[in-house]
């Protein structure tokens, strides 16, 4: 990461800045027509999650860019959950794109919220993009219908078996961004750690997640050391013991603050996005919701939420033209893991060599 430029830019029309780094062959790349990769995180991290993988990433052929976020890093914090709209932040990538005049030859690659990110940014910017990379996050299908939770919970309980966006019910809350910020180092144990199942059937799976994500009340439990969780502290995934990787993460949430981030969740949730998805759903035999170009998928065994077979129902749909999926055996943050963060690089290296080859 110390080899990037960078840089902030003020895009319209609300006056937000936003943080982002340049490869150092972004402006003089030894390939000019080499596509560009636009590196997009989610909650709660910025852009620094990818510092695992970037070594693994600088030696291909592609210029890269680095972005911070809405709410996190050095880009703007606003507390107005209309403002996280995916539209608008596309709208914002667009703009710096343009300012730094990449080519129409972008491949974005998101993980968690930033998957969601990238998947806007293609379907209302498709015309500037080459490919698609996904991390933990499946491709979202647009809705016509407004979201809501409740609903949306009682039906992925009858699907798998437990409601899989229970924890929006924290997320959401107005106490949410206190108790997380009183309570650091339980919040990354929620999502650092690991805890086996003592059931047959699952064969030792990694059930942490599903248990603090998908279980009414627990990530509230777990946080506050209250109820099952007063006198219970789990263990923790080998690199999320890392002292130097923990107080880092300590230090950029007592900068960003809680505030700001829990706006994505609340955007969605109070259906800020609802016109933008409808729209994407009017025109005849879906074409406003196919990704017509190369996508790759990874997925993580231990990701409860984000569920490795949820492309599925986009290619079902016929909505997905030419998609590869990956399933690594890791957890949601595998990026912060050095060995994971390698092989994630190696696999969307191997598939931009064969899909994307560079002369």
């Amino acid at each position: 990461m110390e080899k990037f430029e960078h840089k902030t830019l003020e895009t319209t029309p609300h006056n937000l800045t936003y943080s982002y780094y340049l490869s150092p062959n972004f402006h003089n790349p030894a390939t000019p027509s080499a596509p560009t990769l636009v590196l997009c995180h989610g909650f709660p991290d910025s852009a620094w999650l990818w510092s695992r993988a970037i070594p693994h990433l600088l030696p291909l052929p592609y210029r890269i860019l680095l972005l911070d976020l809405l709410g996190f890093g050095d880009s703007s914090k606003p507390t107005t959950p209309a403002l996280y709209n995916y539209r608008l932040q596309a709208s914002s990538l667009a703009q710096i794109l343009d300012h730094e005049h990449a080519p129409d030859n972008i491949i974005p690659v998101g993980h968690d919220w930033g998957s969601g990110t990238v998947q806007r940014f293609y379907l209302y910017h498709r015309h500037r993009c080459a490919g698609l990379a996904l991390l933990s996050l499946a491709y979202q299908i647009p809705s016509p219908h407004p979201f809501d939770l409740e609903t949306a919970n009682e039906t992925t309980a009858k699907r798998f078996g437990y409601p899989q966006w229970e924890y929006w019910n924290f997320f959401t809350a107005p106490d949410a961004p206190r108790l997380l910020m009183e309570n650091l180092d339980r919040f990354w144990e929620v999502n650092n750690g690991f805890l086996a199942s003592p059931d047959p059937k699952e064969k030792g799976a990694d059930i942490w997640m599903r248990e603090m994500f998908c279980v009414p009340g627990a990530m509230r439990e777990y946080i506050t050391r209250t109820g099952k969780y007063a006198d219970f502290t789990v263990e923790l995934r080998p690199y999320a013991r890392d002292e130097k990787l923990r107080q880092a993460y300590r230090e950029r949430m007592r900068m960003d603050g809680f505030e700001g981030p829990v706006c994505y969740y609340t955007s969605l949730a109070n259906n800020t996005m609802h016109e933008d998805e409808r729209s994407l759903c009017q025109a005849a035999d879906n074409v406003d919701k196919k990704i017509t170009v190369p996508v790759l998928y990874i997925g993580q065994t231990g990701d409860w939420v984000c569920r490795t077979d949820l492309m599925g129902d986009a290619k079902e749909a016929g909505l997905v033209k030419d998609v590869e999926e990956r399933v690594v055996d890791a957890g949601h943050w595998c990026l912060y893991d050095e060995e994971k963060s390698e092989e994630i690089a190696g696999v969307i290296g191997e598939w931009l060599g064969r899909k994307f080859p560079v002369k």
